[in-house]
């Protein structure tokens, strides 16, 4: 897939919003404050917690994210910290485009009151859908070729019952076609530390990458029948014990069918029947304390994924994955991220249509987006050096009525980074893997740049970067996620 998840009305707004910035020229305020209490006192309790603006978010909701309850003593300086957490945390539970906590000091004494105003997204997403059948943007763009073209629908309710229940349902036709659904509710036992989930569909794909060849794979194409089809299902329990910790136990049946003469092609798969079907049972573990987390300044986050899948012969697929990031803020506005990704698989060979080197989603280094690095083990270190061109600010779109639209928070930045990759292959020693020429396997990738990354409401993150990669190759290339 080329492009992320935006719809036509996302598109026409964030050009409204350009629009208006011009215009404008100037800030109105911060996306989100807090209010420190008075200090003369040393503790604070709190009377009461009052919400405002949230007219279908259920108060239990947003009450889960804070770190305090009514009636609780705190002193002044946990008091204090508990407020910017507990903001932190109502902004990223993704249901919000803007959040404000203050304080009201009823008398002269400890006792005070928290409000919390909150500005509710929009939550029903009928978003029309056209894809490129690449792995980004920066590789369809060498070719500009529109044959590939998926295209549908994805209709998204988030916020079901104002109980920040997500409901997805996919229709993708055209080149290559996706039918399912998604259901997510996060909470479903009093003390909200629960939540279950259920998935499932179809895939049914005209072309498929077959092999990698000069670092770049290499796809076999049937446009009158389907080369691979993918039925799965998957069921979740999440476990939420903490603000910032999140377990995550999945079990999902997954069934293959692959056409033509595919599984006859060397390392392609692990046996030689064209129908195969494993379960995988997964783990994810997170532990978050970013401040925002689609575009994180300060704070830092840890994921952990343990993979295994059942019956080993067929899948052959089991591996752990770590990724831990970190964020500060080194200067008036300036910051500094890195990240450090690192896989480690159970097995020396593993089928090519599962394995996942280097090359895909934003496992990748910088200055390597056309070339896919095949292996059973990798690490990665992203480091950024931020600097804001313009701050945090908002801006309002006067002819847009509705608030769930016209306020919009924005900031630019300008980035220096520079990326450190590698990727072990153990296929890549034998002999009739060796004339593959995949040069960039087994050795130390290296890419350094400087980019303009643009953030808006509604998570939109765009940046434009240019870089150069250890071989010395050059180019602009286009990203809608946040580098680390």
């Amino acid at each position: 897939m080329i492009l992320p998840r935006f719809s036509f009305v996302q598109l026409v707004l964030t050009g409204a919003f350009v629009f208006s910035l011009m215009l404008s020229g100037h800030s109105s305020g911060q996306v989100v404050t807090v209010q420190k209490s008075d200090t003369h006192a040393g503790s604070r309790i709190i009377r009461r917690i009052i919400i405002s603006g949230n007219k279908i978010t259920k108060p239990r909701i947003i009450t889960r994210e804070m770190k305090f309850r009514e009636h609780d003593t705190l002193s002044i300086r946990d008091f204090e910290a508990a407020m910017v957490i507990s903001r932190q945390n109502i902004f990223n539970t993704g249901l919000f485009n803007f959040v404000t906590v203050d304080v009201a000091v009823v008398d002269s004494s400890r006792l005070v009151d928290v409000k919390v105003s909150v500005l509710e997204r929009w939550y029903i997403w009928p978003i029309p859908l056209l894809e490129l059948s690449e792995r980004n943007f920066n590789v369809w763009w060498e070719t500009r070729n529109f044959s590939k073209l998926t295209y549908g629908m994805d209709f998204t309710i988030n916020n079901m019952r104002g109980r920040n229940e997500t409901l997805r349902l996919l229709a993708h036709f055209g080149y290559n076609q996706l039918y399912g659904f998604t259901y997510k509710i996060p909470y479903v036992n009093r003390s909200q530390t629960i939540g279950i989930g259920v998935g499932g569909g179809i895939e049914l794909h005209h072309e498929l990458a077959v092999e990698t060849i000069n670092n770049k794979p290499v796809n076999e194409k049937d446009s009158s029948s389907y080369l691979k089809k993918i039925l799965y299902g998957y069921a979740e329990m999440q476990l939420r014990p903490s603000f910032h910790s999140t377990h995550t136990f999945r079990l999902t049946y997954n069934y293959y069918f692959f056409g033509g003469n595919i599984v006859a092609i060397p390392g392609f798969s692990m046996v030689s029947s064209s129908h195969q079907q494993f379960v995988t049972v997964s783990y994810y573990f997170r532990n978050d304390h970013r401040d925002a987390a689609y575009f994180p300044l300060t704070g830092y986050c840890l994921d952990l994924e343990v993979n295994h899948s059942i019956p080993y012969e067929t899948a052959h697929n089991s591996y752990i994955r770590g990724n831990f990031r970190k964020y500060w803020k080194m200067a008036d506005r300036v910051f500094f991220g890195t990240g450090i990704l690192g896989k480690v698989s159970f097995e020396k060979t593993q089928p090519y249509y599962l394995q996942r080197g280097l090359g895909f989603g934003q496992d990748f280094v910088r200055g390597y987006e056309y070339y896919v690095i095949d292996g059973q083990q990798i690490a990665l270190w992203k480091n950024d050096l931020r600097f804001a061109l313009i701050s945090p600010r908002v801006v309002k779109i006067g002819f847009i009525k509705t608030t769930k639209f016209n306020t919009i928070p924005f900031a630019v930045y300008i980035d220096l980074f520079s990326d450190i990759g590698y990727v072990y292959n153990y296929q890549q020693r034998l002999p009739e893997f060796q004339s593959m020429n995949n040069t960039l396997q087994n050795q130390l990738l290296g890419g350094v740049g400087l980019g303009l990354d643009l953030t808006t409401y509604y998570d939109i993150v765009i940046r434009i970067e240019g870089s150069m990669n250890r071989m010395g190759q050059t180019g602009f290339f286009l990203h809608f996620t946040a580098p680390i």
